[in-house]
């Protein structure tokens, strides 16, 4: 086993799943239900950055910048047209509605843009070995992009305006609404910002990956174990939790599990024993388990902290 290879390609997941992860648990820490709409927004989001890039020729930076922007403004819409309403109901309502939008958004993106594989439009560089692990362009500009995305937040979060609206908004919306903090605008901005953060996560797993309708199913899954095991509405645990599914996953599928299989049955009776890849999400399911049968509000508690 490559550990440098394995790490580095943890680092990658973690990175692709955080910042998806981190607007999923925004909108969930002031609004209070689980979103499934959002891995979806996240697939729009990439096929509308394909669309400017390889349809209309815009350069590839120009094309995912506009595609982050224009989701955070559609985010804003959808909030006004369907989550509005269910303001002051139970979760129940808002969740059943965002599971009928992920359906209609996946099969309107199958229905414009088909069932095959698309790729981005850029110029195909060599890869780099660093610490003895093969690394792409892309994914160094994938780090360096979410992690520029995330100090830009946390500088947001902690130093503006309008983080400090958002804490106290979703620690105590009656107490925040009564100090005077135009709750409505606050939840604007909170639906912006989650589904720009959700559009970038989707270019950039389509850009390391490949494009298709079905992205938003294969992310769903691992991007709501990163909230449940970063602690549900805490913005930093998600990034915490997407960390631990990186490193699960990655590492789950390339240790070789025949030393402890022959230590157990006390005889060399396999040499290899390896997890298949198409195992990785029961290997997130078990870290999911593991951790909350440890702690089972997850890693952090604090709501957008």
């Amino acid at each position: 086993m490559n550990f440098a290879q394995v790490l580095v390609n943890s680092l990658i997941t973690a990175s692709e799943l955080g910042i998806i992860a981190v607007g999923l648990t925004l909108t969930f820490s002031l609004l209070k239900f689980a979103n499934f709409a959002h891995v979806e927004t996240a697939v729009a989001g990439a096929y509308l950055a394909w669309t400017l890039n390889v349809r209309l020729g815009l350069n590839f930076a120009v094309s995912i910048a506009a595609a982050v922007l224009v989701m955070g403004l559609a985010g804003v819409v959808i909030d006004r047209l369907v989550f509005r309403i269910f303001r002051n109901a139970d979760d129940v309502a808002p969740m059943i509605a965002s599971l009928g939008l992920a359906i209609a958004i996946r099969y309107s993106m199958q229905a414009i843009f088909g069932p095959r594989f698309l790729r981005y439009d850029f110029g195909i560089a060599p890869g780099m070995r660093i610490v003895g692990a093969f690394v792409t362009r892309q994914q160094v500009w994938i780090l360096g992009i979410v992690l520029l995305a995330i100090v830009g937040f946390h500088i947001l979060l902690q130093y503006t305006t309008i983080g400090k609206a958002m804490r106290a908004t979703s620690t105590n919306p009656e107490l925040a609404q009564a100090s005077g903090v135009n709750t409505e605008w606050v939840i604007a901005w909170v639906w912006f910002l989650g589904t720009a953060f959700a559009a970038l996560g989707g270019a950039l797993v389509a850009w390391d990956t490949q494009l298709v309708p079905e992205l938003g199913f294969n992310l769903v899954i691992p991007v709501f174990c990163v909230v449940l095991i970063g602690g549900v509405g805490s913005v930093y645990g998600a990034l915490l939790g997407a960390l631990v599914v990186g490193l699960a996953v990655n590492f789950g599928v390339a240790v070789n599990f025949a030393p402890l299989a022959n230590l157990i049955g006390g005889a060399d009776w396999v040499s290899s024993l390896r997890i298949p890849a198409d195992y990785k999400p029961a290997i997130v399911y078990l870290a999911v388990v593991l951790i909350l049968l440890l702690r089972p509000s997850g890693f952090m508690r604090r709501e957008l902290a």
